[in-house]
């Protein structure tokens, strides 16, 4: 077993050890604190395997990387080789997810909601792990090449990586700042969002905030899945702020005109458009703008769909 795996279980297990601290320490939810140490014993190991098995499946999938009608068994063992390349990060978080779900189920019967808004700060700090990680595999989590000489060429705005034949430049640290995102989320989760919303609150409101930003960051790595000049996890992000907007709106039952009902996902959907256009741009097929530029406007819009999140969840929450 590599360091990096070593790395990733220890951290993974006190991470789960302090979710399950979390539900033993809820006063004021006795079902959380209902067998509150098995369920992070099995979302553990639920979440093990199901990210396992989900990060290679859907990178497999989405990749077009199997033909079993030619390949066979070949193609089998193939699904069977682990690595970074291989691996999609957006199916394992899923996995992660299922299997802390199916852990709830198990232990909690008809509390399984408590118990993944319970785990939302613990999830956000899964991602800052595991993202941190990536720094271990050189350029994978990095973007383009810091200028000559740049004042900010030090961790962690920028990592060094070492080619062939004794050259190294100094790379945008991609995966670092994926990291502070979900780190900062993971804040909010665990202290602002206590016991102040419906069931599924905390856990709805973490996987739009973890998939808005990385949005960006999925835009500014330089290796990743590819589509083309498509990022693929870019696009899974889109879905889910897309699917948590509808979700929201869906759940609201206020007495608002159509209109303003779904205002929020219409300008969503035009802000999409829009981070298509920019990823045109940075590609040089539409536009003549410096990445600087298409980043800069990347933010703006970005900031416009998370405030299309904020009021969208607001109104879910008050307007039951």
């Amino acid at each position: 077993m590599s360091i990096y795996s070593v790395a990733m279980l220890a951290g993974s297990m006190a991470i789960f050890a302090l979710y399950g601290w979390r539900c033993a320490a809820a006063q004021r939810i006795p079902t959380l604190r209902q067998k509150a140490w098995l369920t992070a014993l099995l979302a553990l190991v639920f979440s093990a395997v199901f990210g396992v098995v989900l990060a290679r499946v859907s990178y497999a999938l989405l990749m077009q990387e199997l033909d079993f009608e030619y390949d066979g068994l070949a193609a089998l063992e193939q699904l069977l080789w682990l690595d970074i390349d291989t691996m999609c990060f957006f199916g394992g978080a899923v996995g992660v997810c299922l299997g802390v779900l199916l852990a709830n189920r198990i232990t909690r019967k008809g509390n399984v909601v408590l118990g993944m808004d319970a785990f939302a700060p613990f999830a956000a700090l899964l991602v800052a792990l595991f993202r941190l990680g990536e720094g271990a595999f050189g350029s994978y989590g990095t973007g383009t090449s810091l200028p000559e000489g740049s004042p900010l060429a030090f961790f962690p705005f920028a990592l060094e990586i070492k080619v062939d034949g004794g050259y190294s430049y100094w790379g945008w640290a991609i995966f670092a700042l994926s990291a502070a995102f979900a780190l900062v989320w993971a804040a909010v989760a665990f202290f602002g969002l206590r016991s102040r919303g419906r069931a599924g609150w905390s856990f709805t409101l973490t996987m739009f905030f973890l998939a808005l930003p990385q949005v960006l960051c999925e835009s500014m790595r330089k290796r990743g899945m590819l589509w083309l000049f498509v990022h693929v996890e870019q696009l899974l992000c889109a879905i889910v702020l897309v699917g948590v907007l509808v979700y929201w709106i869906i759940g609201t039952k206020g007495k608002r005109s159509l209109l303003s009902r779904w205002a929020p996902l219409a300008i969503t959907l035009v802000c999409i458009g829009l981070l298509v256009a920019t990823e045109f741009a940075i590609d040089g097929k539409l536009f003549d703008l410096s990445h600087t530029v298409c980043y800069t406007f990347m933010t703006a819009v970005l900031l416009v769909v998370g405030a299309c999140g904020v009021v969208a969840a607001k109104r879910w929450n008050t307007e039951k």
